[in-house]
């Protein structure tokens, strides 16, 4: 008995340390180095009281491939959780392959997979896009080379085995995946096609289209979220659309996962820059878009409806050009990826969804090459809370 209370402690000591401590990881997309030598690392920061990062002992982490350079693709990079068992997955673009760690949840390091990096679409040059399933039994990749995604059941180790019937066909060039927080559905941005595609997971990860898709966007899809009731899908268009080229479409998702646009989309958010990545609060009150060509992030307010509206202020100064972009677990801070700088910049979110620069803001990724596309949070957004 002796040992009882001692032994207590610890485990409420490290369970409050993983209740409190927020991560931040980019793909830094690096591609070659000296005799061409794969070089792709990823970066891994703790998010400090104020929202600002230091970065994790032992960052950059390499990841044994190489990316593709300069990229603005928001999605390479994804969480799966088992359990108590959080992995972390980065496309490689210009190696045709995804590295796979294992995450420390109290200090944010990382540790290499066995068997990583995984083959993913053979050959390299793609921008990847990659979403794991809320009970991180599957891991979901397309290149927007390919027309097809590839399924990899993730093993208890994070390891990735492809399911049989991958790759599973899709007919188009996809950039965005989103599973659904009930893990029934996974919505795709089929951007070659100017529609979203919505199919059904089966219980082996197995993918069938759903009634009606794929369904009408108003250009070519970036990038896809999904609030955590499951009924709105929101897009953002990379391209034209009666002249603007920030087009953000919003959809009804049914319990059958069709979707109806929502009345008055597509909605605009606020500059003339095209779209580069979006992320909803943890509450689903704001939707952020980053504005790839223009120093700014639009912050919108999310009706009952879907309905979208900028917030007073919106669009609010980033440190430059902005990628990928993503929302703390306690939904006090939004982090984007600067895709010139090798940065990622850090904004205060108040309670009326403006921002403010977060102090120290930008913050280096410690590696050489420019080019940053994606940023992720740890712990992922939760859908349980009330």
């Amino acid at each position: 008995m002796k040992y009882f209370w001692p032994a207590c402690l610890a485990l409420f000591l490290a369970a409050s340390a993983i209740a409190q401590n927020q991560f931040v990881y980019t793909n830094n997309n690096v591609s070659t180095g000296i005799n061409q030598n794969p070089v792709n690392s990823v970066s891994a920061f703790k998010i400090d009281a104020d929202g600002s990062l230091t970065q994790v002992k032992g960052s950059p982490y390499k990841t044994g491939g190489a990316g593709g350079g300069n990229s603005i693709d928001p999605e390479e990079i994804a969480i799966a959780t088992q359990g108590n068992a959080n992995f972390l997955y980065a496309a490689n673009d210009g190696s045709g392959t995804i590295s796979a760690y294992a995450i420390n949840p109290v200090g944010g390091s990382l540790a290499r997979v066995p068997g990583s990096p995984f083959l993913a679409d053979g050959a390299p040059g793609g921008d990847y896009s990659l979403a794991a399933s809320p009970n991180g039994q599957f891991l979901f990749a397309t290149a927007d080379t390919a027309t097809d995604i590839h399924i990899y059941s993730v093993g208890s180790n994070g390891s990735l085995s492809e399911i049989a019937g991958s790759p599973f066909p899709t007919g188009a060039n996809s950039e965005g995946l989103k599973v659904t927080p009930n893990g029934k559905f996974l919505v795709v941005g089929e951007n070659s096609l100017k529609a979203v595609g919505v199919y059904s997971i089966g219980v082996s990860g197995a993918l069938t289209a759903v009634a009606g898709s794929p369904f009408p966007a108003s250009a070519s899809p970036f990038d896809v979220e999904v609030n955590c009731a499951g009924n709105l899908v929101f897009v953002i268009d990379n391209g034209s659309f009666n002249g603007s080229y920030s087009v953000i479409d919003a959809y009804s998702m049914s319990s059958g996962g069709s979707l109806t646009p929502i009345a008055g989309e597509p909605f605009y958010n606020g500059t003339s820059s095209t779209n580069g990545g979006l992320a909803l609060s943890p509450n689903g009150q704001f939707l952020f878009v980053t504005d790839t060509f223009s120093n700014d992030i639009s912050s919108m307010s999310v009706a009952s409806d879907g309905a979208l509206s900028q917030v007073a202020g919106s669009p609010f100064a980033t440190s430059s050009w902005t990628g990928g972009v993503s929302v703390s677990r306690s939904g006090k801070f939004v982090y984007s990826a600067l895709f010139t700088v090798a940065q990622i910049d850090g904004r205060a979110v108040d309670s009326t969804g403006a921002l403010t620069p977060v102090p120290g803001t930008p913050f280096s990724t410690g590696q050489a090459q420019t080019g940053v596309p994606t940023v992720i949070t740890f712990p992922p957004r939760s859908c349980s809370a009330p």
